[in-house]
């Protein structure tokens, strides 16, 4: 005689099954979050990186302060997240040509994008998703980022990056300015944007 399976035996069955399947729903969920995590951390580590590596691919040719004749320019930090200085272009004998000014601030329209404006060029976005960038000069006595101008004999610039994308991350570095025994000759040209343009 075949024997049929209890009600009390479906029911440990079903439930057996549903505590192995809502387990297993369980480690699906976090480790889908532990992904989305890491994802997020990983754009923010990528955007801060991005960031350094362009502001000091052209800071890094600057110097602390160019003089031709009786005018200076210089890098100038403006209330911690906005520096503008001169990066030079050499011409095929390998003298200097031309200034053109940069500079990165935030965008005042969008306080998340960081913009980048070459000489007379059209402003760039660089990077998103910023939650703030601090400049200042990079000597001891400008550790709290309290310096908004570079020296002649510390020719460094502190910058500090946060990112945020759900998760803060934050990225700092010191970017030294490598061209600061070079004079000028009066015939450099100046390329930068009219006042108040940028």
């Amino acid at each position: 005689m075949k024997r049929g399976l209890t009600l009390v035996e479906i029911m440990v069955t079903v439930a057996l099954f549903t505590f192995l399947f809502g387990a297993i729903l369980a480690v699906l969920i976090t480790s889908d979050r532990s992904w989305r995590i890491g994802q997020n951390r990983l754009i923010g580590q990528r955007e801060a990186r991005k960031t350094i590596d362009n502001i000091a691919a052209l800071l890094r040719q600057s110097n602390p302060d160019w003089v031709i004749g009786t005018d200076h320019y210089p890098v100038t930090i403006t209330s911690n997240n906005r520096i503008d200085f001169y990066q030079p272009i050499f011409n095929v004998s390998g003298g200097i040509s031309n200034l053109t000014k940069i500079t990165f601030k935030l965008n005042p329209d969008n306080s998340r994008q960081l913009l980048k404006e070459e000489g007379t060029s059209n402003t760039a976005v660089i990077a998103n998703n910023i939650e703030s960038i601090t400049f200042g000069g990079g000597c001891s006595a400008c550790s709290a980022f309290n310096c908004s101008s570079v020296a002649d004999d510390c020719p460094i610039v502190a910058i500090e990056v946060k990112t945020k994308k759900n998760i803060e991350f934050s990225l700092s570095s010191k970017i030294t300015l490598r061209n600061t025994n070079i004079a000028l000759s009066e015939g450099v040209a100046i390329e930068q944007p009219s006042e108040g343009e940028f």
